[in-house]
């Protein structure tokens, strides 16, 4: 379950390591103390290296890419419909009556074939095959 509530947590954990990263950066700079801040600050991301591509790749290997994407398409499709409420009602009567009806034929159909007296025809099957 832990995963579960990391899956919601990702702005606070990606927050986290933004800041992280941030500080060893900083801990970089004040490695150079004989230098300006400014020539410090441009020594310490040559060495350190691109700060938002590390944050990038970190993120990469924490992500789930289909749960992920899941997620995101379920939210994007909440908040279209909600910005448009009839589209929303019309979608959701329509999947109600689709769904309504596909229940209605199966239904009807189940109880259809089950009056049938299959070892009856089977009995007939048999006695051609072999007459």
């Amino acid at each position: 379950m832990r995963w579960f509530k990391r899956l919601f947590l990702r702005r606070r954990i990606y927050g986290d390591l933004s800041e992280e990263i941030r500080e060893h950066l900083e801990e970089k700079i004040q490695e150079f103390q004989g230098m300006s801040r400014k020539e410090a600050a441009a020594a310490a991301r040559r060495e350190f290296g691109n700060v938002t591509l590390s944050e990038e790749d970190s993120r990469e290997v924490w992500r789930w890419p289909s749960t992920e994407d899941f997620f995101m398409d379920i939210r994007y499709g909440l908040r279209t419909l909600a910005r448009n409420p009839g589209f929303a009602a019309v979608a959701v009567l329509t999947l109600a009556l689709g769904i309504g009806a596909n229940a209605a034929i199966f239904s009807l159909m189940n109880a259809l074939l089950q009056t049938i007296p299959i070892g009856s025809i089977r009995a007939r099957q048999v006695g051609r095959s072999h007459g």
